[in-house]
């Protein structure tokens, strides 16, 4: 059976791509792989946008005739993969970046209320799947658990929380996600490069903008939304973001980590 079916909304950081496979496929996502390690993902609503997303409705029960290792390809506004043929004409583009600037300039606000965010989560060592505290967050990369590695997802955290804080996030991030794509899978890969960029899904986005504001009803809707992404990816991504200090780590990214 052929699927036609029209995405509602994409990431703004993909670019077209001719030439593509089915890297895995999953109940709700597939993701494709460009020969130069880049991913695209296919996902339904109730994954979302994320930097790597183009959200399609009705897409479960498409990805049954779907395997690894299939050809894909991005020709104008249509992505052909397997029996599914996805319209981009009407995808309204999303943005994974959130405002740094604005977020940037009211960072004491931001941090006077992280201490009201880990209240609400006082558990959250337990949840994660992270490996032991380990000498440099180098070593994190590929480490642990999860469809990301659980390591990874703490990588993704850190930069979020470099972007925040450091005077000069990207090339930090940059030599940090560089150094760490070698060392995991693909799809993590290509999700560091995006935290090294400053991008982040849309529950990072509102929970960023919760902490803002500091109320804890809307502080305790976006944490939810964070805790639900994967196994224990949110609760990984979270530990980056608001412990790395705590888990033994050091900040610094080494030298040697390549440049670009």
């Amino acid at each position: 059976m052929m699927f036609v079916l029209a995405a509602r909304s994409r990431s703004r950081s993909l670019p077209p791509a001719p030439e593509l496979r089915v890297l895995a496929v999953f109940a709700r996502a597939c993701d494709l792989a460009t020969p130069d390690g880049a991913v695209v993902a296919l996902v339904s609503p109730a994954i979302g946008d994320g930097p790597l997303n183009i959200v399609v409705a009705g897409l479960e029960a498409a990805l049954e005739g779907v395997q690894p290792g299939m050809t894909a390809a991005w020709q104008g506004d249509r992505l052909h993969v397997g029996p599914l043929t996805v319209s981009l004409a009407e995808a309204v583009p999303w943005d994974p970046r959130p405002d740094w600037v604005y977020l940037r300039l009211r960072r004491r606000r931001i941090h006077d209320h992280l201490a009201l965010l880990r209240g609400l989560v006082p558990d959250l060592q337990d949840l994660t799947g992270l490996p032991k505290p380990v000498r440099s967050f180098l070593e994190m990369a590929g480490r642990g658990p999860g469809l990301t590695p659980a390591g990874d997802d703490f990588l993704m955290g850190v930069m979020l929380r470099a972007w925040l804080d450091r005077p000069e996030p990207e090339a930090w991030c940059r030599r940090l996600a560089e150094a760490a794509a070698p060392r995991t899978t693909t799809l993590a890969a290509a999700m560091l490069r995006a935290a090294a960029r400053g991008e982040c899904d849309a529950s990072w986005h509102a929970l960023l903008t919760a902490l803002v504001g500091g109320q804890t009803a809307a502080l305790a809707a976006a944490l939810e939304r964070v805790l639900a992404h994967g196994h224990t990816s949110g609760a990984d991504t979270l530990v980056g973001f608001l412990d790395r200090d705590q888990y033994g780590t050091r900040t610094k990214v080494p030298v040697s980590a390549k440049k670009t």
